[in-house]
């Protein structure tokens, strides 16, 4: 529904009754959906700064969403982050991804190169987050980093066991050469 930097300015933008209602109900399943949401303030960012905030957060397989606050907290009815409406006040935007460690990751990596990117709050399920445990959790691997680890150890053994069982083949036709 919404495209072009996500109308970023979602305040300007004039929404009929069907349209809020949409928007609300497909928010919903998002975030019913997401492991993780996280909540920033973004006062002071340009269009362009939100759009390579945007890209690097895709860049992590998450979403990045610039809400307009009432709609935001009629979605959070009836979710496990139904505790985070406190948090809709201001300029608001959320990030909510299946992998926790990547989205605070791209989240925290931006505010760490803009400060006018402020983290406010988050949660994964219904367990509230504090900031340093985003901040924690942002500097732990992501699933594909997981996935790649646990790729490499189980490959690791398997590669060993077919060097000794070449060597001793190498060993014989290393004995045979000598001998002739």
């Amino acid at each position: 529904m919404f495209t072009s930097v996500e109308r970023w300015h979602f305040k300007e933008i004039t929404l009929n009754r069907a349209e809020k209602k949409e928007f609300v109900e497909n928010f919903q399943v998002s975030l019913n959906n997401a492991k993780v949401l996280l909540v920033t303030h973004y006062k002071g960012l340009s269009v362009s700064e939100i759009s390579e905030l945007r890209r690097s957060v895709i860049e992590q397989s998450a979403n990045f969403k610039v809400t307009k606050n009432t709609l935001a907290k009629r979605a959070l009815k009836d979710t496990c982050y139904e505790n985070l409406d406190k948090f809709f006040s201001g300029p608001t935007a959320v990030t909510y991804s299946d992998d926790p460690a990547s989205a605070a990751k791209a989240v925290f990596n931006f505010s760490k190169e803009n400060e006018n990117l402020k983290i406010i709050g988050g949660a994964i399920g219904n367990k509230e987050l504090t900031i340093d445990e985003i901040k924690t959790l942002a500097n732990l691997p992501g699933l594909q980093e997981l996935r790649a680890q646990i790729v490499g150890i189980i490959s690791s053994p398997l590669r060993n066991i077919a060097t000794l069982l070449n060597k001793p083949s190498q060993s014989i036709a290393t004995i045979i050469s000598k001998k002739n």
